[in-house]
């Protein structure tokens, strides 16, 4: 078994914790399940027109009434889900209701996670400062004039320095784990003389890597994270050689930044797309994360965030439909028996090891002596 600070990073280390092992032995024996963690879309209204957004065809398309949105929230505490996490979609801080949730959810024990883009921090400082386990803001920049081309306001006015100041505020006095997330894009063209892809290379903001670390660890950040960027279908896009060797170097350059209270993440989706590796084979023919976690967002309830969108996979209606009776429902159960990710889900997934792990507690419960105490609930 990986240290605590390992198993904070690990999904599947997390599959080890004594409550998770005994709702998937629930599942075993029954054969249903209860959902451990939700992703919540409260909204598809985003106010940035970021560039390479991989929901760009899912935004602005309305959210869930306020009435619908406070009703699912009770559905939640009902139902047994251990974790929410808040995104998109669109912005999550968009919808009216958001700091109703944030804490409602605090208030019955339900962990929450959010994923933003930072322009609204400051009108929920304190539901986001004590009432949420952790906030990860996408700033994908390390100055104004990256931030700018990269993730422009439908204003046209930078909201750059209002996310930092925003985020320095949350630093200050919280209880929460606070995230930088930097999202490494490319723009190319047609000109084929730079490299075999075909590509050539115009501009990345992968050049400010090191300069958004370090602005990451000033603000007082808990962490750094640098990801790949994928298509519209979850497919990590081609890398070329130019960019591959800007990431490299800086990602170097940011080694001495790390210290007990400052990490640099890199997902290894970000070492696979270096590498060029386009899919990701899968040995398993059901996915059992499925089984634990699902979306909801205003445009549906899908089997994975991947799926968003997809209604080929898409199990019910949270608009007018109960969770309970999307989760139990016929709909679930017969798009759960067709799934397979081995044709379905051949794009890089952040929770593959998960299900190999789950594999393995299908078969046989975890020995005693591995199983810990809750740490970490967003398996």
């Amino acid at each position: 078994m990986s240290t605590n600070k390992e198993k904070a990073l690990s999904l599947s280390d997390k599959l080890y914790q004594f409550d998770f092992v005994n709702r998937f032995e629930e599942f075993k024996d029954t054969g249903s399940s209860k959902p451990w963690v939700i992703e919540l879309d409260p909204t598809t209204a985003c106010n940035l027109a970021c560039h390479g957004c991989i929901s760009a065809s899912l935004l602005n398309q309305g959210g869930f009434k306020r009435e619908r949105i406070k009703e699912l929230a009770k559905e939640f505490v009902e139902i047994g889900v251990k974790a929410v996490v808040l995104i998109g979609g669109g912005e999550p801080m968009a919808h009216p209701e958001f700091g109703t949730l944030v804490d409602y959810f605090y208030e019955n024990d339900i962990h929450v996670g959010v994923t933003s883009n930072g322009t609204l921090i400051n009108k929920y400082a304190h539901s986001l400062a004590y009432h949420t386990k952790w906030v990860r803001i996408s700033v994908d920049a390390g100055c104004e004039d990256v931030f700018q081309q990269y993730r422009p306001h439908a204003s046209g006015k930078s909201q750059f320095n209002k996310v930092i100041d925003g985020m320095r505020k949350l630093a200050e006095a919280r209880t929460t784990k606070l995230g930088f997330s930097f999202l490494v894009l490319e723009k190319v063209g047609a000109d084929k003389s730079y490299n075999e892809k075909g590509k050539n290379f115009v501009e990345t903001n992968a050049t400010d890597i090191h300069k958004a670390a370090i602005l990451a660890k000033d603000i007082g950040c808990d962490y750094f994270e640098v990801k790949p960027s994928f298509d519209p279908f979850h497919f990590l896009n081609d890398t070329s050689d130019i960019m591959a060797n800007i990431i490299k170097e800086e990602l170097y350059k940011c080694a001495p930044l790390v210290d007990d209270n400052f990490k640099i993440i890199s997902p290894y989706t970000l070492e696979r797309t270096l590498e060029g590796e386009s899919k990701q084979i899968k040995d398993y023919s059901r996915c059992l994360t499925a089984e634990m976690r699902t979306v909801l967002s205003p445009s549906g309830a899908y089997v994975c965030p991947y799926h968003r969108g997809n209604s080929n996979l898409k199990i019910g209606d949270p608009n007018t439909e109960s969770l309970k009776d999307i989760w139990y429902g016929k709909t679930r159960k017969e798009i759960m028996q067709k799934l397979d990710p081995r044709k379905h889900c051949e794009f890089h997934c952040i929770r593959h090891n998960t299900n190999k792990v789950l594999e393995k507690f299908y078969k046989e419960k975890p020995e005693p002596e591995n199983v810990v105490k809750e740490y970490d609930r967003f398996v």
